[in-house]
């Protein structure tokens, strides 16, 4: 993935120029670990299997559906995983799309990011189309298309992509006319209600906002916004699909729930059905890799990931494991999450879990409310909510 320092590019030549008609987007990753531990301690979050794709080849894929020809990664974080550029590298070839590395020496908050990059969003002022941005650590259905059409009608600066909420005092709330879609002003965390829609982290921007973003410290999203509501400069558009903020272990594991439903409507064909070895309960995913035993039941709301083993007798309830777990014998996995390469032995019931990366459960044990880190070898039932580090 080449990345994009400003010093750099502002001394030589840039190997991520593009054509001046080029539609691009930006995902702001920011940094890779600090959220959805203990999984992010092997991956960071972008690579993380989600429905045995991952976060980040889910939304490459909405934003190439939506026209866009290069995508630019956006984090500060210096300790880089080595499997980061290979599967950016294996990305860019499978979904033929460009993309590019732009890197932050610190956290320059979502606007600060996006002005970090912006002789690349804009090929240093040649291209003036509007760009799409997009949160990493959000996951919906993704009406880019309609958010582009939604910008260029009203001709503003900004337009945001809004979803409803049934708890707005937790978040910052957004008041706009329903009859335009104009952006009002922002309320954060009301006391009272004055509205239920919410900021989803997904825009679209013309390029006359990096004019509104100081540059070399950092920028919020929240210190632009508003004001660009007060100068009538910011329109929204209301998602009708799915939300889901990844913040959490629970959050990850609600937008597996949430995904596989839609699934049955807009891909079916991905989804598991039973056999006359398995049964399959509502919406189950399995790779095609996955080796389930005889007498098995999947499901509702479960993901076998690639490479994994069912032995026998398995049961498997709204829970995901990732690529290389191994289930042994007649074992009960229900709201849990398990690790690459874990093996849960015969006869375990492991319930409300996550399991790091190569976690080994010993055979007939009580894993309940666990949150485990990678390489640990678990030989005790744990009955309470319980870390073990």
């Amino acid at each position: 993935c080449p990345r994009f320092e400003r010093p750099a590019l502002l001394g030589g030549a840039s190997t991520a120029a593009s054509s001046s008609s080029a539609m691009k987007a930006v995902i702001l990753v920011g940094g890779f670990s600090t959220q959805l531990r203990p999984l992010t301690l092997t991956l960071p979050l972008p690579l993380l299997e989600f429905c045995n794709e991952t976060l980040l080849s889910h939304q490459l894929r909405a934003l190439k559906d939506a026209g866009m020809s290069e995508v630019i990664l956006c984090y500060h974080e210096h300790m880089v995983p080595k499997s980061w550029d290979a599967a950016i590298r294996e990305l860019q070839d499978e979904l033929g799309i460009s993309i590019t590395c732009s890197h932050e020496e610190q956290a320059m908050g979502t606007a600060g990011a996006i002005k970090t990059a912006e002789d690349l969003i804009t090929d240093y002022g040649k291209n003036s189309n509007p760009f799409i941005v997009v949160n990493a650590d959000v996951l919906c259905s993704y009406p880019l298309k309609d958010l582009l059409r939604a910008h260029v009608k009203h001709g503003r600066q900004g337009t945001l992509l809004t979803t409803r909420t049934e708890q707005p005092s937790h978040y910052g709330v957004i008041v706009s006319d329903e009859r335009t879609g104009r952006v009002l002003h922002f309320v954060e965390k009301p006391e009272t209600f004055v509205s239920d829609s919410i900021n989803a982290g997904v825009y679209v921007f013309s390029p006359s906002v990096f004019a509104r973003i100081p540059a070399g410290r950092p920028v919020s999203m929240n210190e632009v916004l508003p004001t660009m509501a007060h100068e009538e400069q910011l329109h929204s558009m209301l998602l009708t699909g799915y939300w889901i903020k990844l913040t959490t272990t629970s959050s990850f594991m609600e937008a597996v729930s949430a995904h596989l439903d839609i699934s049955r409507f807009l891909s079916p064909s991905t989804l598991a059905s039973s056999s006359n070895d398995v049964t399959i309960k509502g919406n189950v995913m399995v790779h095609p890799s996955a080796k389930i035993g005889r007498g098995c039941i999947l499901g509702p709301s479960a993901v076998v990931g690639a490479n994994c083993v069912l032995e026998d007798g398995v049961r498997l309830e709204a829970s995901t494991l990732m690529e290389g777990a191994r289930i042994q014998s007649h074992s009960l996995i229900k709201d849990s999450l398990v690790g690459w390469s874990a093996v849960i032995g015969r006869w375990c019931f492991v319930t409300s879990s996550i399991l790091g990366e190569r976690v080994n459960v010993e055979d007939t044990l009580l894993i309940n409310s666990a949150i485990v880190l990678p390489h640990k070898n678990l030989d005790v039932n744990i009955r309470k909510a319980e870390i073990v580090i």
